[in-house]
């Protein structure tokens, strides 16, 4: 609890801090100094590699954006991961995570970033949309081992988050609670979705990649 005084430096209320490491006269700072940093990024690395140093293979849009799509999913794939094992640690009964929707969230994007890789690999000039069912129809590869499975699965996620807003805001537009489903296994969707990815690598990436 933090003290809040009047005007006459007396103490008129208290107030809990929903982040008590952050001291009052916190001074705010740039976020973009165009400095040194010490985290890096996949996606900064790339960005860094074609502007600046530019390195002749990157130039290529194609190039470049397969590599930056597989790392990004791979980023958000490894990110719901993690926030899984605090899901994991969460489980006594009694604790309401503050994890599950994060995860999901990190996962379905996973699944939308891996599908637009794919997309691109097989060589589709531009990327619409954000359901994942609608990619997956599009990319047409009924081919691939499990795919009437697959196809369920991403039925399924979309049954989820089917108009990118239970995830994200858990409410529709006009404020008002949302039909899509929130009962469903965090477990069961990461590691559906790890299993589509293997999928997708070697049976539609290493497919095309070199192709077009």
């Amino acid at each position: 609890m933090r003290a809040r005084y009047d005007e006459n430096g007396k103490i008129c209320s208290y107030h809990n801090m929903v982040f008590d490491s952050i001291p009052d006269d916190y001074k705010m700072q740039s976020v973009l100094t165009g400095e040194k940093f010490t985290d890096m990024s996949y996606v900064g690395i790339m960005k860094y590699l074609r502007t600046e140093a530019k390195i002749v293979d990157f130039s290529d849009n194609k190039i470049y954006s397969v590599e930056v799509l597989s790392h990004m999913a791979m980023d958000y794939i490894k990110s719901a991961q993690y926030l899984h094992t605090a899901i994991v640690n969460d489980r006594d009964g009694e604790t309401v995570s503050y994890y599950i929707i994060p995860c999901a969230f990190s996962c379905k994007h996973s699944i939308e970033l891996k599908l637009k890789e794919c997309q691109i690999v097989k060589g589709f000039t531009e990327l619409k949309g954000h359901s994942v069912l609608a990619l997956w129809n599009e990319l047409d590869e009924k081919n691939v081992p499990h795919y009437n499975d697959l196809t369920a699965f991403l039925q399924e996620v979309e049954r989820i988050d089917n108009n990118e807003m239970a995830l994200r805001y858990g409410i529709s537009k006009k404020t008002e609670p949302l039909q899509e489903e929130y009962k469903f296994n965090i477990d069961i969707l990461i590691s559906n979705t790890m299993f589509l990815f293997n999928i997708l690598d070697e049976y539609v990436i290493c497919k095309y990649r070199y192709r077009n």
